[in-house]
């Protein structure tokens, strides 16, 4: 596999991570407010939060653009297994290496977040919570 397919991966994966700090610090500004009752923030941080969510369905868009312009299918299966968290095709490259290390990242990123907008759903929603 080419070093440039695996870094353009990597850009586009620490896009994504960029924008899940973003998305997850917006999401804790969201609890606050819901536990300060102030619904004026509470509206505006959810309607914030649009922004990186569109983002990160862009940077997924691409890395899915990425795979299948990939003439090597075979190349192709390979990156798609390290984004999809499995191990470096190849252990010695660190570029694998750190693009492997950023999808564990970006995995527990967004479990921790999705985690916590199921809890402020809940909050929010109670029973009309989308968790439901």
């Amino acid at each position: 596999m080419t070093e440039k397919v695996v870094m353009d991966a990597l850009v586009q994966m620490k896009r994504t991570g960029n924008l899940l700090n973003e998305l997850e610090d917006l999401t804790r500004q969201l609890g606050e407010s819901i536990d300060r009752n102030d619904q004026v923030s509470t509206q505006m941080l959810i309607a914030m939060r649009e922004e990186p969510l569109g983002k990160l369905q862009d940077a997924d868009k691409a890395l899915r653009d990425q795979l299948e312009l990939l003439p090597d299918r075979d190349e192709a299966a390979l990156l798609a297994a390290m984004l999809n968290g499995g191990p470096p095709a190849e252990p010695a490259e660190r570029t694998q290496q750190m693009l492997c290390e950023q999808v564990a990242v970006n995995r527990r990123r967004l479990k921790q977040i999705m985690e916590l907008d199921r809890v402020l759903s809940q909050r929010l929603g109670r029973e009309k919570s989308a968790y439901q």
